[in-house]
């Protein structure tokens, strides 16, 4: 999936089913909260950014690094 340098947006990223799964995998907690689900035009830069003082940041890298073989999150 092209992230754009990571300038791709959050509702962007859940729109794509292929990636919400990959989302909701490695971070339950969060997916479906309405903070979430408002924070759509927020880009994924700034989303880790922010995230980083809740989620270790080993684990978000993983996460990109496992939606990069992901043939079908970029469709739709």
């Amino acid at each position: 999936m092209d992230l754009r340098n990571n300038q791709i947006t959050i509702g962007e990223l859940l729109a794509h089913p292929a990636a919400r799964q990959v989302l909701a995998h490695r971070f339950p907690q969060l997916i479906g909260r309405p903070i979430v689900m408002a924070s759509g035009s927020m880009t994924l830069e700034r989303a880790m950014k922010l995230g980083a003082a809740y989620v270790p940041r080993k684990l978000i890298q993983e996460t990109w690094k496992s939606s990069e073989g992901c043939d079908t999150c970029g469709e739709g």
